[in-house]
């Protein structure tokens, strides 16, 4: 793809995301136009998913992906472990390492894997979490160079990817309910074994209010009874038990 003069390099990568048929091919485009060795997009959540089942995709090549996955490296992935509960960007050197994740990081180089990364965490309006990645074969100070000098530019781009991928998944219609605050929050009270009245005196608003923001989260999703729209919220992770 060529640049034109008036064009930035992100801004082809935006287009190029964009126009893309599928997130595969952008995730393949972000890789070739970034001149880095690999670009994954991992949503965490979708309806009803967990982690351990997840909508990837990803440049590295099939046979890394293989052996990642039938050796169980997700359960031991520093990466996975860190990013989905982490908020800001990070560099993959930031990370701890457990034994078992510094054999996953020497078998993946062994694989000619890079030894950089950087991950971008993405938490959408609907609190779904999603992780953004770059690996690469850069030297350690290139690659900070690069990382440090376009932090805005690649959340943008992950957060473009996102958007792109629950387009895929669900098209226009996104079928997970927009929840506000206090509605998940009451929500998560209540999944606690919190009555109104307790939750009331805990958040710090009136037991009248708290009773019409458990109501309205009940017919965002579209449950009949309180315990029901709990259940729900846990199973579609908008809350943890």
């Amino acid at each position: 793809m060529i640049v034109k003069s008036d064009e930035t390099l992100f801004d082809v990568i935006y287009q190029a995301i964009e126009s893309a048929a599928t997130v595969e091919d952008a995730v393949v485009a972000i890789r070739d136009l970034l001149k880095i060795d690999n670009a994954t997009y991992h949503l965490a959540q979708t309806i009803g998913g967990n982690v351990d089942a997840p909508y990837v995709k990803s440049t590295y090549p099939a046979t890394w992906l293989t052996r990642y996955l039938l050796r169980g490296y997700v359960r031991v992935d520093p990466v996975v472990k860190e990013g989905f509960s982490r908020q800001l960007p990070f560099d993959w050197r930031e990370l701890t390492l457990t034994n078992d994740a510094m054999e996953l990081m020497r078998d993946s180089q062994e694989h000619g894997l890079g030894g950089n990364g950087y991950s971008i965490p993405v938490v959408d309006k609907r609190g779904r979490r999603a992780l953004f990645s770059l690996n690469s074969r850069m030297s350690g100070d290139d690659w900070t160079a690069f990382t440090q000098g376009s932090g805005v530019e690649l959340a943008e781009i992950a957060h473009k990817v996102h958007r792109k991928a629950i387009v895929e998944l669900h098209g226009e219609s996104d079928p997970l309910p927009q929840l506000g605050p206090r509605e998940l929050e009451c929500l998560t009270w209540t999944a606690q074994g919190k009555e109104s009245k307790d939750i009331a005196v805990i958040v710090g608003i009136s037991e009248h209010t708290v009773r019409d923001y458990l109501k309205t989260a009940r017919y965002k999703l579209d449950c009949s009874n309180l315990p029901q729209a709990v259940a729900k919220a846990i199973r579609l992770r908008l809350i943890n038990p």
